[in-house]
C-alpha cells in the first residue's frame, strides 16, 4: 500500500509538467481530447449514471469527507503518523488530479467558444445599452404573453422534475461535430449548496450535472441548462452561461424562454449599472413591474442563506477557477455579457 502511495506521489510533478505542456496547445486539446476522447468518456459514463435516480457524485463526496474526518481523528489520536498521513494526502491528490483532467478538466484549455463562433468580445457602453434595451423588450413581450397583468410576477407552473425533462428534451447546441445527450439531477446536498451560495455544479468524476433543488424555479431552469453545457465539455463559466441563454431562449415553451431572457437581462443590466448608473436606471424604468418582482424574489431567496462562511467559500472557488485558466475567477460568470452583445449584433 505504501509503495503504491509513493509511486502515485512521485507522479505529481510529471502530471504538472504534462499539463503545462498541453495547455499551451488548445488546438491539440480541441481536436483530440474535446472533440474525440471526451465524448466517448461522457457517453460511457452517461449510460450508467443517467439511470441511477440519485446523485452518486454527491455520495462519493460525502464518503470522501467522512474519510478525511476519520483520518484527522486518527492523526490527533496518534494512531496515524504524520509522515504516513502526508504520503497518503499526496497520493490522493495525484489520483484525483489525474482523474479530474483526464475525465473532464482538460476542457478548460480547449479553443475558446467565442473564437469558434468568431465573436468579437470588445464592446462599448452604447452597444451594452442597446443589448439591455433589446433584452428588456424581449422580457416584457414574454411577460405579457404569460401574464394578464404587467404588475404580476411570473410563476413557473412546472415541477422541478418536469423542468429537468423540458430542458433536456430541447437542449440543442449544434456547434460541435459530435452529439452528446446531457442530463441533470437534483443534488442531495441542496441545502449546503444554498448556504455556500451555489445554484449547481458539475461533478467532474461522474459527469453528473447537479442542480440545487432549493433555488427558485426561474433560476432552476437556467442553472440546469448551465450545468448541461458543462457536460458538453464547455468548462468556462461565461461560455456555459451563454449556452444556457442560447438554448433556453430557443426553447418552445414561453416560460422557459422568459427564464432565459431575464437571466441574460440581469447580467447585462448589472454591467451597465457599473458603467453608467443613470443610463441603467433609465432602462430599468421600461421594465414591467412584474419582472422586477421576480428579481426581488430571487434576491430574497439568496438573502435567507447568507452566512459568514460564504465569502470564504466563494474565494476558494475563485482560486480554483483562476488555477484552471479563467483569469477573471468567479467574475467569469459576468464575462458572458460580451458574448451576449456579440450574439445580439450578429442576430439583430
Amino acid at each position: 500500500m505504501k509503495k503504491t502511495a509513493w509511486i502515485l506521489s512521485f507522479l505529481i510533478p510529471f502530471q504538472w509538467l504534462f499539463l503545462n505542456r498541453i495547455k499551451n496547445h488548445p488546438d491539440w486539446i480541441e481536436l483530440y481530447y474535446s472533440q474525440k476522447i471526451y465524448p466517448l468518456i461522457f457517453d460511457s459514463q452517461r449510460l450508467f449514471f443517467q439511470h441511477v435516480p440519485i446523485s452518486l457524485g454527491d455520495i462519493i463526496y460525502a464518503v470522501l469527507l467522512i474519510l478525511v474526518i476519520w483520518s484527522l481523528i486518527q492523526l490527533i489520536q496518534k494512531k496515524l503518523k504524520l509522515k504516513t498521513a502526508l504520503l497518503y494526502v499526496f497520493a490522493s491528490a495525484s489520483v484525483f488530479s489525474g482523474l479530474f483532467y483526464l475525465n473532464w478538466g482538460l476542457n478548460y484549455h480547449r479553443i475558446p467558444l467565442h473564437e469558434k463562433l468568431n465573436y468579437d468580445l470588445i464592446y462599448n457602453e452604447a452597444e451594452l445599452e442597446i443589448t439591455v434595451e433589446k433584452l428588456i423588450a424581449k422580457s416584457n413581450l414574454l411577460h405579457d404573453r404569460i401574464n394578464n397583468s404587467d404588475t404580476l410576477a411570473v410563476t413557473i407552473p412546472y415541477s422541478k422534475t418536469e423542468i429537468l425533462d423540458l430542458v433536456e428534451k430541447e437542449f440543442d447546441f449544434n456547434l460541435f461535430d459530435f452529439q452528446v445527450t446531457p442530463f441533470a439531477k437534483n443534488s442531495l446536498w441542496s441545502t449546503p449548496l444554498s448556504y455556500m451560495g451555489y445554484a449547481g455544479y458539475l461533478n467532474p468524476f461522474t459527469l453528473e450535472a447537479q442542480v440545487n433543488s432549493k433555488i427558485p424555479k426561474l433560476t432552476y431552469i437556467t442553472t440546469t441548462a448551465h450545468e448541461m453545457a458543462h457536460q458538453l465539455g464547455i468548462a468556462s463559466e461565461s461560455e456555459a452561461n451563454f449556452v444556457a441563454y442560447y438554448t433556453i431562449s430557443k426553447h418552445s415553451d414561453p416560460f422557459l424562454q422568459y427564464s432565459g431572457a431575464v437571466f441574460a437581462l440581469r447580467y447585462c443590466y448589472s454591467e451597465l449599472y457599473k458603467a453608467n448608473p443613470e443610463a441603467a436606471q433609465k432602462q430599468l424604468s421600461k421594465l414591467n413591474p412584474g419582472i422586477i418582482q421576480n428579481f426581488r424574489e430571487l434576491s430574497a431567496f439568496w438573502k435567507k442563506f447568507q452566512n459568514p462562511l460564504e465569502p470564504y467559500l466563494k474565494k476558494g472557488y475563485d482560486s480554483y477557477l483562476k488555477a484552471n485558466g479563467q483569469a477573471m475567477g468567479i467574475q467569469s460568470y459576468n464575462a458572458m455579457v460580451a458574448m451576449l452583445i456579440a450574439y445580439s449584433k450578429k442576430n439583430p
